[in-house]
């Protein structure tokens, strides 16, 4: 078709996202009663990230696994306990769409052995360029106090990113 113009194809690829990824932590914060600390990660311009990659399709199983292992900045560094939330937040922080939430003692398992707790798919609508995919860890009574170490604690979090 000569003359026509047609827009190509989004290419998808997947990521895992470390701790150094994400634009901001609550790293030096103290865990406090029912506050939720974020861990943001700011999607590149002309890019749609979603959490987890893959799925289970004709019986074969290659999601991504995720792991979130916290832990705060004492000598022997302790794991914080709680609940976490996967959230994408649009550019103006006006809207929130949550798609995932569980506990902290499901998602620090193994990082290369499968479990019901651990395996992420791809789920979402997706953020969009200049906006956020943001994790939300509500630490449990026990923690009140501790300080969140990011040199101590783990993250993988496996992300399909699209492209045009």
């Amino acid at each position: 078709m000569f003359g026509a113009v047609r827009k190509p194809a989004a290419q998808a690829w997947t990521k895992t996202l470390t701790l150094a990824d994400f634009t901001e932590t609550p790293d030096g914060l103290a865990c406090q009663l029912n506050q939720w600390l974020q861990y943001r990660y700011r999607v590149p311009s002309q890019q749609m990230v979603r959490f987890g990659a893959g799925a289970i399709r004709g019986g074969v199983d290659d999601r991504g696994i995720a792991v979130i292992d916290i832990k705060d900045d004492s000598t022997s560094p302790v794991q914080i306990e709680g609940r976490y939330r996967l959230s994408y937040v649009d550019a103006n922080e006006v809207r929130k769409r949550v798609v995932k939430e569980g506990y902290l003692n499901t998602i620090r398992a193994s990082a290369t052995v499968r479990d019901a707790g651990n395996v992420l798919a791809e789920s979402g609508p997706g953020a969009i360029q200049d906006s956020w995919l943001v994790i939300e860890i509500l630490p449990d009574a026990a923690n009140a106090g501790a300080e969140i170490s990011d040199d101590n604690s783990v993250f993988q979090i496996p992300v399909t990113i699209y492209t045009r």
